[in-house]
Protein backbone atom coordinates (compact mmCIF):
# COMPACT_ATOMS: atom_id res chain seq x y z
CA UNK A 1 0.00 0.00 0.00
CA UNK A 2 1.34 3.25 -0.61
CA UNK A 3 1.32 6.44 1.30
CA UNK A 4 -1.14 8.34 -0.27
CA UNK A 5 -3.28 5.27 0.41
CA UNK A 6 -2.39 4.97 4.07
CA UNK A 7 -5.64 6.63 5.77
CA UNK A 8 -3.33 6.78 8.91
CA UNK A 9 -0.93 9.08 6.90
CA UNK A 10 -3.38 10.89 4.36
CA UNK A 11 -4.89 11.60 7.70
CA UNK A 12 -2.38 13.14 9.51
CA UNK A 13 -1.67 15.30 6.20
CA UNK A 14 -4.62 16.52 6.21
CA UNK A 15 -4.83 17.42 9.61
CA UNK A 16 -1.36 18.93 9.94
CA UNK A 17 -2.83 22.57 8.69
CA UNK A 18 -5.22 22.29 11.23
CA UNK A 19 -2.69 21.35 14.48
CA UNK A 20 -0.27 24.36 13.58
CA UNK A 21 -0.01 26.64 15.94
CA UNK A 22 -0.85 30.24 14.40
CA UNK A 23 1.07 31.95 17.31
CA UNK A 24 4.37 29.80 16.29
CA UNK A 25 3.79 30.69 12.72
CA UNK A 26 3.17 34.42 13.42
CA UNK A 27 6.06 34.55 15.03
CA UNK A 28 7.97 32.88 12.07
CA UNK A 29 6.57 35.75 9.78
CA UNK A 30 7.89 38.32 12.23
CA UNK A 31 11.38 36.57 12.63
CA UNK A 32 11.21 36.76 9.03
CA UNK A 33 10.54 40.01 8.47
CA UNK A 34 13.03 41.29 11.40
CA UNK A 35 15.53 39.29 9.38
CA UNK A 36 15.09 41.10 6.17
CA UNK A 37 14.86 44.53 7.84
CA UNK A 38 18.87 43.48 9.43
CA UNK A 39 19.61 42.40 5.72
CA UNK A 40 18.21 45.64 4.31
CA UNK A 41 19.47 47.70 6.61
CA UNK A 42 23.21 46.38 5.78
CA UNK A 43 22.82 46.27 1.65
CA UNK A 44 21.49 49.72 1.92
CA UNK A 45 23.43 51.27 4.29
CA UNK A 46 20.69 52.69 6.67
CA UNK A 47 20.85 52.59 10.81
CA UNK A 48 17.69 52.58 12.59
CA UNK A 49 17.20 55.00 15.85
CA UNK A 50 14.26 55.03 18.52
CA UNK A 51 14.12 58.34 18.78
CA UNK A 52 11.32 59.52 20.60
CA UNK A 53 10.22 56.36 20.83
CA UNK A 54 12.68 55.28 23.42
CA UNK A 55 10.75 57.66 26.20
CA UNK A 56 7.70 54.75 25.55
CA UNK A 57 10.15 51.92 26.69
CA UNK A 58 9.56 51.87 30.53
CA UNK A 59 6.03 51.68 29.62
CA UNK A 60 6.42 48.84 27.26
CA UNK A 61 8.35 47.25 29.77
CA UNK A 62 6.02 47.48 32.37
CA UNK A 63 3.13 46.03 30.15
CA UNK A 64 4.95 43.24 28.64
CA UNK A 65 5.93 42.39 32.66
CA UNK A 66 2.02 42.50 33.80
CA UNK A 67 1.17 40.06 30.47
CA UNK A 68 3.97 37.33 31.88
CA UNK A 69 2.67 37.50 34.76
CA UNK A 70 -1.06 36.87 33.57
CA UNK A 71 -0.03 34.08 30.90
CA UNK A 72 1.99 32.38 34.03
CA UNK A 73 -1.10 33.18 36.84
CA UNK A 74 -3.29 30.99 33.77
CA UNK A 75 -1.31 28.15 33.83
CA UNK A 76 -2.10 27.14 37.69
CA UNK A 77 -5.73 27.94 37.39
CA UNK A 78 -7.93 25.48 39.31
CA UNK A 79 -10.30 27.08 41.12
CA UNK A 80 -13.71 26.47 39.32
CA UNK A 81 -15.56 28.84 40.62
CA UNK A 82 -13.37 31.83 40.03
CA UNK A 83 -15.13 34.52 38.05
CA UNK A 84 -12.20 36.40 37.24
CA UNK A 85 -10.50 33.40 35.95
CA UNK A 86 -12.59 33.31 32.73
CA UNK A 87 -11.43 37.09 32.15
CA UNK A 88 -7.63 36.41 32.83
CA UNK A 89 -7.59 33.51 30.32
CA UNK A 90 -9.37 36.00 27.43
CA UNK A 91 -6.78 38.76 28.39
CA UNK A 92 -3.51 36.15 28.40
CA UNK A 93 -4.68 35.19 25.14
CA UNK A 94 -5.32 38.82 23.76
CA UNK A 95 -2.36 40.32 25.27
CA UNK A 96 0.47 37.45 24.02
CA UNK A 97 -1.34 38.45 20.30
CA UNK A 98 -0.79 42.02 21.07
CA UNK A 99 2.88 41.84 21.91
CA UNK A 100 3.47 40.04 18.57
CA UNK A 101 1.32 42.91 16.83
CA UNK A 102 3.60 45.36 18.45
CA UNK A 103 7.05 43.70 17.38
CA UNK A 104 5.36 43.10 13.63
CA UNK A 105 4.56 46.65 13.31
CA UNK A 106 7.98 48.07 14.44
CA UNK A 107 9.65 45.75 11.99
CA UNK A 108 7.36 46.59 9.48
CA UNK A 109 7.63 50.56 10.02
CA UNK A 110 11.39 49.81 9.25
CA UNK A 111 10.57 47.38 6.10
CA UNK A 112 8.13 50.61 4.33
CA UNK A 113 11.39 52.65 4.89
CA UNK A 114 13.48 49.61 3.06
CA UNK A 115 11.19 49.58 0.69
CA UNK A 116 11.32 53.08 -0.41
CA UNK A 117 15.32 52.93 -0.43
CA UNK A 118 15.44 50.53 -2.69
CA UNK A 119 14.52 53.03 -5.23
CA UNK A 120 12.92 51.03 -7.96
CA UNK A 121 11.92 53.11 -10.59
CA UNK A 122 8.47 55.62 -9.98
CA UNK A 123 5.15 54.54 -11.37
CA UNK A 124 2.82 57.69 -10.48
CA UNK A 125 2.25 58.68 -14.25
CA UNK A 126 1.38 55.39 -15.00
CA UNK A 127 -1.32 55.58 -11.56
CA UNK A 128 -2.41 58.84 -12.78
CA UNK A 129 -2.90 57.84 -16.23
CA UNK A 130 -4.80 54.41 -15.23
CA UNK A 131 -7.34 56.83 -12.63
CA UNK A 132 -7.77 59.40 -15.98
CA UNK A 133 -8.65 56.50 -18.06
CA UNK A 134 -11.86 55.28 -15.51
CA UNK A 135 -12.20 59.03 -15.24
CA UNK A 136 -11.76 59.65 -12.06
CA UNK A 137 -9.92 63.17 -11.95
CA UNK A 138 -7.94 63.14 -8.57
CA UNK A 139 -7.16 67.20 -8.55
CA UNK A 140 -10.85 67.81 -8.99
CA UNK A 141 -11.85 65.09 -6.39
CA UNK A 142 -9.41 66.67 -3.96
CA UNK A 143 -10.43 70.36 -4.39
CA UNK A 144 -13.92 69.26 -4.23
CA UNK A 145 -13.75 67.82 -0.76
CA UNK A 146 -11.80 70.79 0.57
CA UNK A 147 -14.46 73.12 -0.10
CA UNK A 148 -17.03 71.39 2.30
CA UNK A 149 -15.66 71.43 5.47
CA UNK A 150 -17.81 68.85 7.40
CA UNK A 151 -17.40 66.52 4.93
CA UNK A 152 -13.23 66.49 4.76
CA UNK A 153 -13.42 66.87 8.92
CA UNK A 154 -15.61 63.20 8.55
CA UNK A 155 -13.23 61.67 6.58
CA UNK A 156 -10.35 63.26 8.30
CA UNK A 157 -11.82 61.55 11.48
CA UNK A 158 -12.19 58.14 9.27
CA UNK A 159 -8.66 57.94 7.66
CA UNK A 160 -7.23 58.53 11.15
CA UNK A 161 -8.91 56.10 13.10
CA UNK A 162 -6.66 53.69 11.04
CA UNK A 163 -4.37 53.23 13.54
CA UNK A 164 -7.32 53.25 16.65
CA UNK A 165 -8.47 50.31 15.18
CA UNK A 166 -5.34 48.52 14.76
CA UNK A 167 -5.20 48.30 18.27
CA UNK A 168 -9.44 48.23 19.14
CA UNK A 169 -9.88 45.67 16.65
CA UNK A 170 -7.94 42.79 18.06
CA UNK A 171 -8.79 44.21 22.06
CA UNK A 172 -12.87 43.52 21.21
CA UNK A 173 -11.91 40.06 19.42
CA UNK A 174 -9.59 39.04 21.97
CA UNK A 175 -11.88 40.31 25.15
CA UNK A 176 -14.81 38.59 23.44
CA UNK A 177 -13.26 35.65 24.27
CA UNK A 178 -13.08 35.18 19.76
CA UNK A 179 -9.64 33.22 19.95
CA UNK A 180 -9.77 31.89 16.64
CA UNK A 181 -10.97 35.05 14.66
CA UNK A 182 -8.41 36.68 16.83
CA UNK A 183 -5.82 34.52 15.41
CA UNK A 184 -7.03 34.73 11.67
CA UNK A 185 -7.02 38.59 12.00
CA UNK A 186 -3.83 38.89 13.28
CA UNK A 187 -2.59 36.73 10.18
CA UNK A 188 -4.34 38.23 7.95
CA UNK A 189 -3.14 41.47 9.10
CA UNK A 190 -0.03 40.71 8.88
CA UNK A 191 0.39 38.53 5.80
CA UNK A 192 -1.26 41.80 3.92
CA UNK A 193 1.23 44.19 5.33
CA UNK A 194 3.96 42.04 3.78
CA UNK A 195 2.49 41.39 0.78
CA UNK A 196 2.05 45.18 0.63
CA UNK A 197 5.65 45.72 1.51
CA UNK A 198 6.51 43.60 -1.42
CA UNK A 199 4.39 45.19 -4.32
CA UNK A 200 5.80 48.99 -2.77
CA UNK A 201 9.11 47.78 -3.29
CA UNK A 202 9.25 46.38 -6.96
CA UNK A 203 6.48 49.34 -7.92
CA UNK A 204 6.84 52.09 -5.55
CA UNK A 205 4.81 55.44 -5.86
CA UNK A 206 5.22 58.68 -4.47
CA UNK A 207 1.95 59.03 -3.59
CA UNK A 208 -0.73 61.88 -5.60
CA UNK A 209 0.33 64.45 -2.80
CA UNK A 210 4.05 64.93 -4.14
CA UNK A 211 2.54 63.67 -7.65
CA UNK A 212 0.48 66.77 -8.00
CA UNK A 213 2.52 69.05 -6.25
CA UNK A 214 -0.39 69.61 -2.83
CA UNK A 215 1.17 71.39 -0.43
CA UNK A 216 -1.75 71.82 2.46
CA UNK A 217 -0.87 70.88 5.75
CA UNK A 218 -1.13 66.92 6.63
CA UNK A 219 -0.96 66.31 2.70
CA UNK A 220 3.03 66.33 1.44
CA UNK A 221 4.38 66.57 4.79
CA UNK A 222 2.57 63.94 5.89
CA UNK A 223 5.35 61.62 3.41
CA UNK A 224 8.38 64.17 3.56
CA UNK A 225 10.81 61.75 4.13
CA UNK A 226 9.65 59.89 0.67
CA UNK A 227 12.54 61.51 -1.16
CA UNK A 228 15.13 62.15 1.41
CA UNK A 229 15.20 58.25 2.07
CA UNK A 230 14.98 57.53 -1.71
CA UNK A 231 17.87 59.25 -2.92
CA UNK A 232 20.05 58.52 0.34
CA UNK A 233 20.16 61.86 1.74
CA UNK A 234 17.96 60.71 5.07
CA UNK A 235 19.79 57.34 5.73
CA UNK A 236 18.94 57.08 9.73
CA UNK A 237 15.73 55.64 10.06
CA UNK A 238 13.55 57.46 13.19
CA UNK A 239 11.20 54.60 14.92
CA UNK A 240 9.37 57.69 16.28
CA UNK A 241 8.56 59.57 12.73
CA UNK A 242 6.25 57.40 11.55
CA UNK A 243 4.68 58.04 8.11
CA UNK A 244 3.06 56.39 5.66
CA UNK A 245 5.36 56.23 2.66
CA UNK A 246 3.49 53.31 0.56
CA UNK A 247 0.95 54.49 -1.74
CA UNK A 248 0.47 51.14 -4.47
CA UNK A 249 -1.52 49.62 -2.86
CA UNK A 250 -3.70 51.70 0.17
CA UNK A 251 -3.08 49.17 3.18
CA UNK A 252 -5.96 52.12 4.99
CA UNK A 253 -8.07 50.17 2.18
CA UNK A 254 -7.20 46.68 3.35
CA UNK A 255 -7.26 47.44 6.45
CA UNK A 256 -10.56 48.81 6.61
CA UNK A 257 -11.87 45.53 4.83
CA UNK A 258 -10.14 43.43 7.37
CA UNK A 259 -11.20 45.20 10.43
CA UNK A 260 -14.82 44.86 9.19
CA UNK A 261 -14.14 41.45 8.14
CA UNK A 262 -13.12 40.58 11.41
CA UNK A 263 -15.90 42.13 13.83
CA UNK A 264 -18.56 41.05 11.39
CA UNK A 265 -19.54 38.42 13.94
CA UNK A 266 -19.65 41.10 17.12
CA UNK A 267 -23.02 41.95 17.56
CA UNK A 268 -23.48 46.01 17.56
CA UNK A 269 -19.29 46.04 16.85
CA UNK A 270 -19.82 44.75 12.87
CA UNK A 271 -22.59 47.65 11.98
CA UNK A 272 -20.44 50.05 13.42
CA UNK A 273 -16.98 48.85 12.06
CA UNK A 274 -18.90 48.26 8.18
CA UNK A 275 -19.90 52.08 8.51
CA UNK A 276 -16.90 53.39 10.04
CA UNK A 277 -14.49 51.37 7.15
CA UNK A 278 -16.41 52.26 4.59
CA UNK A 279 -15.97 55.60 5.31
CA UNK A 280 -12.24 55.28 5.81
CA UNK A 281 -12.31 53.68 2.42
CA UNK A 282 -13.33 57.27 0.72
CA UNK A 283 -11.03 58.97 2.61
CA UNK A 284 -8.24 57.51 0.99
CA UNK A 285 -7.53 59.08 -1.75
CA UNK A 286 -7.81 62.79 -0.36
CA UNK A 287 -6.41 62.19 3.32
CA UNK A 288 -3.87 59.81 2.20
CA UNK A 289 -2.73 60.69 -1.11
CA UNK A 290 -3.76 57.18 -2.84
CA UNK A 291 -4.76 56.93 -6.34
CA UNK A 292 -8.00 55.51 -7.19
CA UNK A 293 -5.99 52.69 -8.51
CA UNK A 294 -4.48 52.08 -5.18
CA UNK A 295 -7.57 52.11 -3.42
CA UNK A 296 -8.94 49.23 -5.81
CA UNK A 297 -5.68 47.37 -5.33
CA UNK A 298 -6.12 47.73 -1.54
CA UNK A 299 -9.20 45.80 -1.73
CA UNK A 300 -7.70 43.42 -3.75
CA UNK A 301 -5.31 42.91 -1.52
CA UNK A 302 -7.61 42.18 1.30
CA UNK A 303 -9.92 39.88 -0.64
CA UNK A 304 -6.54 37.77 -1.60
CA UNK A 305 -5.59 37.63 2.25
CA UNK A 306 -8.68 36.53 3.34
CA UNK A 307 -9.12 33.69 1.03
CA UNK A 308 -5.12 32.40 1.57
CA UNK A 309 -5.54 32.33 5.27
CA UNK A 310 -8.83 30.44 5.11
CA UNK A 311 -6.98 27.89 3.12
CA UNK A 312 -4.96 27.50 6.08
CA UNK A 313 -7.64 25.91 8.11
CA UNK A 314 -6.35 27.72 11.18
CA UNK A 315 -7.20 25.79 14.60
CA UNK A 316 -7.03 28.09 17.64
CA UNK A 317 -8.43 26.58 20.97
CA UNK A 318 -11.74 28.05 21.74
CA UNK A 319 -12.01 30.08 25.64
CA UNK A 320 -14.18 27.55 26.30
CA UNK A 321 -12.35 24.53 25.49
CA UNK A 322 -9.07 26.35 27.36
CA UNK A 323 -11.67 27.10 30.41
CA UNK A 324 -12.65 23.62 30.69
CA UNK A 325 -9.42 22.27 30.18
CA UNK A 326 -8.59 24.19 33.37
CA UNK A 327 -11.93 23.50 34.97
CA UNK A 328 -12.95 26.98 34.77
CA UNK A 329 -16.85 27.81 33.30
CA UNK A 330 -16.82 29.90 29.93
CA UNK A 331 -19.77 31.92 29.76
CA UNK A 332 -20.50 33.15 25.93
CA UNK A 333 -21.04 36.85 25.14
CA UNK A 334 -18.71 40.01 25.75
CA UNK A 335 -16.22 39.52 28.82
CA UNK A 336 -15.04 43.04 28.90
Amino acid sequence: MSASQNPVVTGCARNFRWQTSPYLVTWILIALTIAVDLAGLHWLGRSVVPGRASRNLPGLLAIVLVIIWVNIRTRSIRDKKARWARRQLDLANTARWMIALAVFCMAASILSRLSVAAAFPLIDPQLARIDETVGFDWLAWYHWVQQHPTLFFILNLAYGSGLAQTIVVPLVLGLNGARLELAEHMMRFMLATVICLVVATLFPAASAFLHFHIADPGTSSAVSTFFPIRNGTLRVIDLSDQQGLVSMPSMHTAMAILFAYALRRIPVFAYVAAMLNAVMIVSTPTHGGHYLIDVVAGALLAVLTIALIRQLHIHEPSAHAVGKSQGIPVSHGLTF
